[in-house]
Parts: C-alpha cells; sequence; structure tokens
C-alpha cells in the first residue's frame, strides 16, 4: 500500500468522494490517505468542494421558493392596479369628460317665466350647464350686467350616446335651469352662449372679456 503513487490516489479521490468504487479501491485509498498527509489535504479540500449540507440546499430552495412567490405577487399587483386605473380612466372619459356643446338656434331659448329669467334647452341631451354671471363689463364702450351659460356633453351623455341613455319619456322640467332669479332680471342686460373653459376664467377678473370672444347673444333686455 506504501508503494502506491498518489498521482494514482489522487485520480480516484473524485470517485471515491462520490462513493462508486468498489471496496477494495476504497480500502486500499482510506489506508493511502491515513499514509500521506497531502493526499489527505486533496481530498478534504475536494469533500468540502462537492458537499453541501441538506439543510442548506433546503434553505435555498425555499429562499428561491419565497421570492419567486414575492415576484408573482409583485406582478399580480402591478397588473392589478394597471388595469383598474386603465378601467377607471375609460369610466372617467366616457362618463365625466365634459365638452362643450356646440350653439345653434334652436339649442336653447331664454324665456321669462313668473320673472324668472330661465334657459330651457331643446337639445336631446346634456351632461351639464354651467353659467357665469351676472358679470358687470364694458362692451361696445357701453358698461353693461351679463351673464354666459354653456351646455356639455360627455360621450355617454352626448346626443350619439344611445347605447348608454336609457329610452324614458323626456320630462322637460329637466332640461329647465334659472339664468336670473327675480332680483336679478331687472339689473341684467343680455344673455350670452360661450364655448371658453368658464371655470378658468371666473378665477381671474381680469380674463373675463375672453368670454366674449367666441360668445353668441342669445337674449337681451
Amino acid at each position: 500500500m506504501k508503494d502506491i503513487k498518489c498521482t494514482i490516489i489522487q485520480d480516484l479521490l473524485p470517485l471515491y468522494v462520490d462513493e462508486v468504487v468498489s471496496d477494495d479501491t476504497k480500502e486500499m485509498v482510506e489506508v493511502h490517505l491515513q499514509q500521506c498527509e497531502h493526499c489527505q489535504k486533496e481530498y478534504e479540500a475536494m469533500k468540502q468542494e462537492v458537499y453541501i449540507p441538506a439543510q442548506t440546499e433546503t434553505s435555498m430552495l425555499k429562499r428561491i421558493q419565497r421570492n419567486w412567490r414575492y415576484k408573482k405577487w409583485m406582478i399580480a399587483g402591478t397588473s392589478i392596479f394597471l388595469t383598474a386605473a386603465l378601467l377607471f380612466g375609460a369610466f372617467f372619459y366616457v362618463f365625466h369628460y365634459e365638452t362643450v356643446i356646440p350653439y345653434d338656434e334652436e339649442l336653447v331659448k331664454i324665456e321669462l317665466q313668473q320673472q324668472k329669467l330661465l334657459a330651457h334647452y331643446y337639445g336631446e341631451s346634456y351632461y351639464g350647464v354651467h353659467q357665469a354671471g351676472p358679470i358687470e363689463m364694458e362692451i361696445d364702450g357701453v358698461q353693461k350686467t351679463v351673464s354666459f351659460i354653456q351646455y356639455t356633453e360627455t360621450i355617454a351623455n352626448s346626443p350619439s350616446g344611445d347605447l348608454f341613455r336609457k329610452k324614458t319619456p323626456r320630462e322637460e322640467a329637466d332640461f329647465i335651469s334659472s339664468v336670473a332669479q327675480p332680483e336679478e332680471v331687472d339689473m341684467l342686460d343680455a344673455v350670452y352662449y360661450t364655448t371658453v373653459d368658464m371655470d378658468v376664467l371666473m378665477a381671474d377678473r381680469s380674463s373675463w372679456k375672453l368670454l366674449l370672444e367666441d360668445a353668441i347673444l342669445i337674449w337681451e333686455k
């Protein structure tokens, strides 16, 4: 046994570590390892390279599974959030994004009833009615008190939005809104229909004249 070369033993060490050698070869290697410090070190180094404790392997698998579950939940959560955001955006756009309805002579009439000035909408449908006034401003060199009105629609509430509207009898009371109360009628000189964003303009008095840029006179005292 002492005469066996270290190179032979070192060639056998991988098989010995994997326990795929015969009993005789195993005994020969073990005897040599007991007598040769150099081969013993080679054996220990080789054993450490291939040895993975079962506990460590289990821990690694658990960590991989945990990371995979986390990534899976993150992907699912992100997908749900993006889908919800898209649906909310579509819902808002269809039902709440307003555009001003272009004016025509048959769209709205200003009527005086019971000492009130009323706007009677004759279009098919609308989403909202916005008013500004009474406002005092100079028009053609004359100081006047005027009001502005506009009707808005959304995709769901537009005349072409039959898919979203219920087929119910028209209630005219739903299409009448007040422009001026009795105490305001006498001071009001005119009513204009405008397509300008009144919410923005009303926040700045200096921009009120911009309301007249595309305004259409629909009633005058």
